[in-house]
């Protein structure tokens, strides 16, 4: 009877690891670039500036309403998007925002798929840099 009960427990054990691993699996896979602060955004992006590239992958409507200074724009939801980014310099190091971080996180895996090495998202988007007090640039009209 004891044997039976500790062969158990070991079947238990090993379905609860192999479970814990695969849900780990699946968070990181879903994850994106590594999350800097704004404050750790700000000062990343703007070092180096002929190496770094600020990516802002919101629609033109959003970009209107402001957006961080020396960004480039490519719109996750254009329908091209994996076309613009092949026209990027892969050996550049890019932070990447959107909104919220919600396309931000498949561009990103999009872009580290694509042979993109150094790629960074914006924690919370831009509507967290706004709550911390972060400056937006605006066009011209």
């Amino acid at each position: 009877m004891k044997t039976s009960v500790k062969n158990w427990k070991n079947v238990l054990f090993l379905m609860g690891f192999f479970i814990s691993i695969s849900l780990t699996q699946n968070a990181f896979a879903q994850e994106g670039a590594p999350k800097l602060s704004p404050d750790e955004f700000e000062v990343q992006a703007k070092k180096h500036k002929k190496k770094n590239v600020i990516l802002d992958i919101r629609t033109p409507e959003e970009v209107a309403e402001g957006y961080i200074e020396g960004a480039k724009f490519v719109d996750f939801l254009g329908g091209n998007f994996e076309t613009e980014i092949q026209k990027l310099d892969k050996k550049k190091t890019y932070y990447v925002y959107c909104r919220s971080a919600r396309r931000t996180i498949p561009a990103t895996e999009k872009m580290k798929e694509l042979g993109f090495k150094k790629v960074y998202m914006l924690d919370g988007g831009l509507n967290n840099w706004i709550e911390k007090g972060k400056p937006l640039t605006k066009s011209p009209k």
